[in-house]
């Protein structure tokens, strides 16, 4: 058994599945090992996003403002391009754990019709 980032213990394979937790596997109370296999999926994951982020200029001195289609809510702002970039990437970190924690899955980032990661 596997501890995932958020807490949600996982069975090893390529079908992540949710399994009961067991004693042992924290270093101390709170604290859980990650299943590297789900961290190296979601920083991948969220590379692929970033990808598709879109930064709008918003003019005068406003700065910036950066999103990424799909990602309902998700908008972060900044005074440079750069800025907006950054803020939005850390934004992402936070958006992803919460849909994650909600078992709202995770929208697509590779191609039409690929099929949306979700929290079993």
């Amino acid at each position: 058994m596997n501890e995932g980032p958020l807490g949600t213990a996982f069975s090893k394979g390529k079908n992540l599945q949710p399994v009961a937790r067991g004693r042992g596997n924290s270093l101390e109370p709170g604290v859980v090992l990650a299943d590297t296999l789900l961290v190296d999926t979601l920083a991948a994951y969220r590379k692929d996003a970033m990808k598709r982020a879109v930064v709008t200029e918003l003019g005068g001195e406003e700065g910036y403002a950066a999103k990424i289609p799909g990602f309902r809510g998700l908008v972060a702002t900044g005074r440079t391009h750069r800025e907006a970039v950054a803020e939005l990437n850390d934004a992402l970190l936070d958006w992803t754990k919460l849909a994650l924690r909600r078992g709202i899955g995770l929208p697509s980032v590779k191609q039409p019709g690929a099929r949306a990661l979700t929290a079993a």
